[in-house]
């Protein structure tokens, strides 16, 4: 026969389940966490199985057309390696400046969303242009870009973040592949 309180720590192994399940519903992620009672294997292949590489890569173009930079063209590389086995994020991943005026960020998050490893990447991508590059003035933006990418794949998107001050001569395009390895 178990006691009531045997009776009270069984109720409560269940609730942070439920808590966790309320929660990331709340937070509008694709898929809840589960949390189960049985325990992962002592040779750590559970984790292996479900541990995945989130790349973001690609390339960048910055045009800043404005004060004593007028005409300047930046070019570059993105590449933000991060591992998850859960949900990575959101976290900034990457950062560039351009012509002292002109910063873009990348700010993502990343989230296995199945047994098979499927990855849900979340991106905002950010413009901010003022009198230097440590500026707050966010002049464009790509807020809530979600993209999902099978185990083994990779999913190409363009983000064009144009600022809406001078005429719309400043600008970024973001050539992203968000992949997802083992």
């Amino acid at each position: 026969m178990r006691s009531k309180n045997e009776n009270r720590n069984r109720d409560r192994l269940g609730r942070p389940a439920r808590v966790l399940a309320v929660t990331a519903a709340a937070l509008g992620l694709a898929a809840a966490p589960t949390v189960t009672a049985s325990a992962a294997p002592a040779d750590g292949t559970a984790l292996a199985d479900t541990l995945r590489k989130a790349v973001i890569s690609g390339s960048f173009v910055i045009r800043d057309d404005e004060g004593w930079s007028a005409g300047t063209y930046c070019r570059g590389d993105i590449n933000a390696v991060r591992w998850t086995d859960g949900v990575y994020g959101p976290n900034e991943w990457w950062r560039t400046y351009c012509g002292g005026e002109i910063r873009v960020e990348l700010h993502a998050f990343a989230q296995v969303v199945d047994d098979k490893g499927t990855l849900l990447f979340g991106a905002d991508a950010l413009f901010y242009e003022g009198t230097n590059d440590t500026n707050t003035d966010l002049d464009a933006q790509v807020r809530d870009l979600r993209i999902q990418v099978a185990a083994g794949e990779t999913v190409s998107h363009t983000v064009y973040l144009k600022s809406g001050e001078n005429g719309g001569k400043d600008y970024a395009t973001l050539e992203l592949t968000f992949g997802n390895a083992s």
